[in-house]
Order: structure tokens, then sequence, then C-alpha cells
């Protein structure tokens, strides 16, 4: 019984301590998996394990490793005091994420599993480098070292030229060595592949850099066979022809006069020809500078270019060398790539475009007898050229090239203003001139236009004021002319008249009652004059009246209280009448009535308006004496007159007829036919 109960309290113990104990370890994954993961196009991060070999660590470089397992090599950014050493076997748990490049493990916790086996190391050269296809993983690597320099303490970092590209080594832990001694050495090395710089829009890979672990890891071969500075110094001419036994470890010793330094490029002349040195150097150098250098020979964009030069300044001043006179036609060859030129152009135009770090840089459009090629100033001075001036251009030859690499075109960089003579002014008529010129001619030509627009406005607005002038002085003339004839004289009659009566009157004599009638027949006829004349003042007659009304209006004003009774008949129609022939017409028939209130002694005056789509007829006839018992003084007396109204019908292509009437008196008829586009009363 005991010992049952023993067993189980045994068997609860150990279930509680299995209860309490953690789960087992996740299971780790390769290298390659976790990078198919985090390249995944929905791929946001992911809490990992991983265990590998460490490729790679120093922890004055920062606190990440690089490991690698059978499948690839991986970035490791860790946590903690303690460091990773080459050759560890470890466990990492850490969070994946895609880095700049490839994917890195962040935010990482490892534990030692103890001593591993380093992977072997692929042979790579500087393309499949600089492609990324190494990337995180031991590499074997050799060239030839351009640079070499110590930076944090006993790293060295060196520019290897492999595979014609150049890739930087750093290499922890280095004692003993010196970096001066270390150039135009033959290496191998082995190391891990690290992306050095990527652009963080694209991800895609800008440089990379072999990270060695110690000094061990690096073999020295062969070397220059003579120090370049022991040589004597070779033309620039020959620099790039052929050498027997060169190698790409030889560098060569050149001198000569600097011309231009611009772009990290200084270019040199030796009175012969010209050539393009390349290096950290290169920054310290201005022109007229008298030095020697020792560099690689290179090829840049396809042109010949001397490498990582060591410059040696001269304390003699150089003599500056000549400028060669070349047609245009000859630098686009590529046989006068950095040769110091002169070469004349017409200036088709300038340009002033920024430098990098501050500034400006002056860029002329210079065309020559086959095509146009520019000339590039550095220099700000404040000279000028005009557009369409001929120029000689002095300056070093910047051949430029396809990507076949091939001689497309060319630039002239000149050092300075003084390098450029005008050999012939520009036209006065230049298309610039010509423009401002046509500025100057169009704004000429809209102030005239606007002076004479205001000023024609103005001789229209006294042109009418003229005509208005011209026609107040007429009318009034006119009416001048009518209270002459016609109120003046009744006035004067009456006078006359009154001046008889007070004499017969004081003589006794019995003619009173016959002056007095005549003296009211002078008063009606007065009226009747003044009336007209009011008439005639009445230029809105037709306006505030259609033609038959102002026709029945003025005869009833006419006749009123006179013998002669007048009636008026009109046909009408849908026809409107146009303005100016309602005006003739109304005049023509005031005439006519005026002449029979004046002459004819009439009991009847009839007054007939007929209007037809076709035309127009007015007609006035009265049972007077008739036309042909008036003598022609009294016919020629009217307001008008006979020939006013000729002339008033003959202004309106009218047909007018003065007749006798059957039974007596005279008929006045004006018939006058319509435009065609006289208007229709709605």
């Amino acid at each position: 019984m005991i010992a049952r109960l023993l067993l189980l309290i045994l068997l609860g113990t150990a279930m509680h301590v299995a209860a309490q104990s953690p789960s087992a370890a996740p299971k780790a994954r390769t290298v390659r998996e976790l990078q198919n993961e985090a390249t995944a196009e929905a791929f946001t991060g992911a809490d990992v394990v991983i265990e590998a070999v460490v490729t790679w660590a120093d922890p004055s470089a920062g606190k990440y490793f690089y490991m690698q397992d059978a499948s690839a090599g991986m970035k490791v950014i860790y946590q903690g005091d303690i460091d990773p050493a080459v050759g560890d076997k470890v466990r990492v748990t850490g969070r994946l994420s895609r880095g700049p490049f490839a994917p890195v493990i962040e935010n990482a916790s490892f534990e030692s599993l103890g001593k591993g086996v380093l992977p072997g190391c692929a042979n790579a050269s500087g393309g499949g480098l600089l492609n990324g296809s190494f990337n995180g993983e031991r590499v074997d690597v050799d060239g030839w070292i351009r640079t070499a320099e110590f930076v944090d303490g006993n790293d060295l970092v060196v520019v290897v030229d492999s595979g014609a590209c150049r890739i930087s080594f750093r290499i922890s832990n280095t004692t003993g060595l010196d970096p001066a001694k270390l150039i135009a050495y033959k290496i191998r090395v082995l190391g891990v592949a690290a992306s050095l710089r990527a652009r963080k829009a694209t991800n895609q890979l800008v440089d990379v850099q072999i990270l060695v672990a110690s000094q061990k890891d690096i073999q020295f071969g062969e070397r220059e066979k003579q120090s370049p500075w022991d040589r004597p110094p070779t033309p620039l001419r020959e620099v790039f022809r052929y050498h027997p036994g060169q190698t790409r470890a030889d560098r060569l010793q050149v001198t000569g006069t600097v011309l231009h330094v611009a772009d990290e490029i200084a270019w040199l002349h030796d009175g012969d020809a010209g050539l393009a040195l390349r290096g950290a150097d290169v920054a310290r150098l201005h022109r007229g500078d008298r030095i020697s250098a020792v560099g690689f020979r290179d090829m840049l964009d396809s042109l010949p270019v001397l490498s990582d030069v060591i410059v040696r300044k001269s304390d003699t001043p150089g003599t500056p060398p000549k400028a060669k006179e070349v047609p245009a036609w000859q630098l686009g060859d590529g046989l006068h790539h950095a040769d110091l030129v002169a070469v004349s152009g017409l200036l088709l135009d300038r340009i002033q475009t920024s430098l990098e770090g501050g500034g400006q840089h002056t860029v002329l459009a210079l065309q020559s007898p086959r095509g146009v090629f520019t000339a590039q100033l550095d220099s700000t001075a404040g000279a000028t050229w005009e557009t369409g001036s001929t120029l000689r251009v002095s300056g070093v030859c910047a051949v430029q090239t396809d990507s076949a690499g091939d001689p497309k075109s060319f630039k002239i960089l000149v050092p300075d203003d003084a390098s450029i003579t005008v050999l012939k002014a520009a036209p006065f008529f230049t298309v610039r001139r010509m423009l401002i010129l046509l500025c100057i001619i169009l704004g000429v030509l809209l102030a005239v236009t606007a002076t004479a627009f205001l000023l024609a406005r103005r001789n229209t607005r006294l042109r009418t004021e003229v005509r208005e002038r011209q026609a107040v002085a007429a009318e009034r003339g006119r009416l001048a002319r009518d209270l002459h004839d016609t109120l003046e004289q009744g006035l004067t009659g009456l006078q006359l008249q009154i001046r008889g009566l007070s004499l017969s009157l004081g003589n006794g004599a019995s003619d009173a009652p016959d002056r007095m009638e005549a003296m009211r027949g002078l008063v009606r006829q007065c009226r009747t004059e003044l009336r007209q004349s009011i008439w005639d003042l009445r230029a809105d007659s037709q306006e505030n009246f259609d033609l038959g009304e102002a026709l029945q209006r003025m005869a009833q004003s006419l006749f009123l209280g006179a013998a002669t009774r007048a009636e008026f008949h009109q046909q009408r129609s849908r026809t409107e009448i146009p303005g100016l022939i309602a005006d003739n017409l109304l005049r023509i028939g005031q005439e006519a009535m005026t002449n029979v209130l004046k002459h004819a002694e009439a009991g009847l005056i009839r007054i007939e308006l007929v209007t037809t789509p076709e035309s127009v007829t007015l007609s006035v006839s009265d049972n007077g004496q008739g036309i042909a018992n008036q003598d022609s003084a009294t016919v020629k007396a009217g307001h008008f007159g006979i020939a006013g109204m000729e002339e008033r019908a003959a202004r309106m292509g009218a047909q007018l007829s003065i007749e006798e009437r059957n039974g007596g008196g005279t008929v006045v008829k004006v018939q006058v036919p319509l435009p065609a586009e006289a208007k229709t009363r709605s």
C-alpha cells in the first residue's frame, strides 16, 4: 500500500515538472529559406531561429557579424555585451527583415554551440562581386593593390583592381604593414562579400566591400620590379603605347604642367601631348602647377586616364604650353583628347549652370563648319560675348564617346575668360537685338494704334458736334427766314393796319370795320405761320406718332378755326414706313396743306394716306380756286414751295404730281416705293 502511494506521488511530481518545463525549441531554418521568405512580395517581417558558423566579426567595426551555413550567408545585427568569434557555431534568434540590399536579422541574440567548420571560399572576381552574386558569402579574390590606408586603428582599407573593377577590402587586426609599400602588390584575400552601399528607394547595390577577419587571410604575391620614381618619366604621348612585358601592376611616372582641374580630374600637359589624371591627390592641384605623378594606366569611358596617382609638386614653375591651332572637324576624331588646343567658332548661345559644390559655370555653344561644339568655363568673371560673334577658344579638348567607345563629340575645358578671344564682333542686327528691336517696334505700333484710335474717337465726336452745330445753325437760319417771311411780315402789316385805323378814327372815316376785319385776317395768318414754325421745330413728331397720326394732327392744328374743313382718310397695311420716307412725306403734306390754307380759299381739304407692302401714297386735294388761277409769285410763296416738294420727292425716289382737280381745286399726289427690307408690324 505504501509502495503504491509512493509511486503515485512520484508520477504526479513528474507530470508537474513536465507541465512547468518550456516547450520544445523551435526548429532552426537555413539561410536560403530565410532569404526566399524575406524577398516574397507579401513579407513584412518574422521572428526566426537559425544555426550557422560565424565567418566575420570585428567588435571595433560595430555590433554585427556575418554567418554562413551550407546554403548561403547573412548579416546579423545583435545586442548584448558578449561578442562572437570567427569560427564559432551559433544559434541566432531575431527578427528577419528585408535589409537595404539583402535580407538581415535584426535585434538578434545568440548562444554559442561550440566551434564549427568554416565553409569553403568561392572564387570571385570584380564583376560578380559588384552584381551581388556573392553577398554574405566567403570568397577568394585576387588583384593588384591600388591604394592603402589605415582606418579605425589597426583596420587597413585597400583598393584592389580585380577583374577590371575596383574593389575595397577591409582587413581587421593588421600589424607591421606600411600602406605606402603595399601599392602595386598582387594579393590574394579570403573574406566575406558585404554590401557597402545601396540605394534605399530601389534596393539596388551600388558598392561592395570584402571584410577580412585578420591579416593571416591575405597572401602577398609579386610586385612591380622597380619603383617608378627610380625610372625616367614617360612622355605623355607614349604612356598608352605598347610596352613589352608590361603588367597591370606596372606604374609609370609622368611630368608636366597642370592645365585644368575639374570633376576630380586633373589635365596634365608636357608641351607635346596631354593626359587625364585621377586620384586622391588631384584635389590639391591647381592650374599652372609643375608636377611629377605616378599612377596606373586605366580606361575611363574608353579613354586613357592615369589612375590612383601619387603627386609630387615641383618648386620650379613650369613654362605654360602653347595651344595648338586645330580645326574643329579634326577634334572629333579623338586624336587630340586631353591636348591643349585653340579652335574657332560662331557663338550661338550662352548657358549658366550651377555646380554641385556651389557657384556656376558657363557653357558656350559654338558653331563650326561641320557641327556644333561646346566650351565650358568654371570661371564666372564679368566678361561678355555677344551671340553672333566669332570666338577663338583655348583649352583642353575633352572627347566624349558612345557606348561602343567611339568618339562622338568633344568639348573645350576653358580655364578662364582670358583664354577666349573675339575674332569678329557680332553684327549689329543679331537675333537678340532684332528681338529687342521688334519688341520696340511693336510697342511703338501699339502706342500709335492707341493714339490713332483715341484721335479717331475724338475726331468723330468733334465731327458729330460740328454737324449738330451746323444743323442747329441751319435750323436757326431757316427759322429766322420763316419768321421773317411770315410772322414779321404779318406783324408789320398788322402794325400798318392799326396805324391806318387810328388815322381813320381821328378823321372820322367810316372804313373802320373793314380795317378791323383785315387786322383779324392778319392775326389769323400770323397764328397759322407761327403754328407752322412750331411744327417745323418738332423733330420728334414722327417719333411720338406714326405718319397717319402726324398728318391728321397737323391738319387739325392748321385748319383749326379756319373756314376750310379738313378730312383725313388712311388705308393701313402691316408694312412699317421707314423713318426717312415718313419724315419727307410729312413735310410734303405739311407744305401742301399750308399752300391750301394760304392760297386756295377752299372750303374742304382731303388728305389720304394709302400704305401697301410695295409703296406708300399721299394725296392732298382741295376744292379751292386751283393752281391755274394763281400767279407764279403766289404759287412760289409757300413754306417750302413746289421746288422743295420736288427735291424731297427726288430724294426718296418718289413720283410727285400737282394737278387740277375735276370740279375745281388742286390735287398734290406723291407715291413712294418701299424698299424690300421694310419691316412688317407684328
